[in-house]
């Protein structure tokens, strides 16, 4: 295939690169917002002195508040930026903002079609591995969260009912 024809098709997989990552993160955004609610209801109704607590509310909070800060430190890691890509990319940002504004028109400016495919195709390699690491970090986020609402729903009505175990 000529380097003309390859070049579409490599921005369109860094397109699609770029849109997975922003997929990722509008998951991990609706993931902490909905742990945070889940751990604010469990504060905002757990009993403020210690002898207050019995067995039974105490153990299935304890589940839960260990699941959701659990999803929540992988969310955390899920949204952390990656900002390691290809050396002297120009197409990346970093490798962007570490030339001067001269130094960048100028290697635009000299830029062959064999480099900027090859550039094309290290930035859809590097946001491919952003975005699966993302995932797998929401994914065990999600399943942190999932396995918290029956001891965040059991725990929730114990405290909430006054119910004693």
């Amino acid at each position: 295939m000529e380097h003309r024809d390859l070049i579409p098709l490599l921005e369109s997989n860094l397109a699609r690169q770029l849109h997975w990552i922003a997929s990722a993160d509008t998951k991990a955004g609706f993931a902490f917002a909905l742990t945070t609610a889940m751990l604010g209801l469990l504060a905002a109704i757990a009993p403020a002195r210690a002898s207050a607590w019995t067995m039974g509310p105490a153990v299935f909070t304890s589940f839960a508040v260990a699941l959701g800060a659990t999803a929540l430190v992988f969310l955390s890691f899920a949204s952390f930026p990656r900002t390691e890509g290809p050396k002297g990319s120009l197409i990346y940002c970093v490798g962007i903002s570490q030339r001067s504004a001269d130094q960048f028109r100028d290697a635009i400016n000299a830029l062959t079609l064999d480099a900027y495919t090859a550039d094309l195709a290290a930035q859809c390699h590097r946001n491919a591995e952003i975005a699966n690491r993302k995932f797998t970090w929401i994914q065990r986020a999600m399943l942190c969260l999932y396995i918290s609402v029956l001891p965040w729903a059991l725990a929730l009505w114990l405290l909430y009912s006054g119910t004693h175990m």
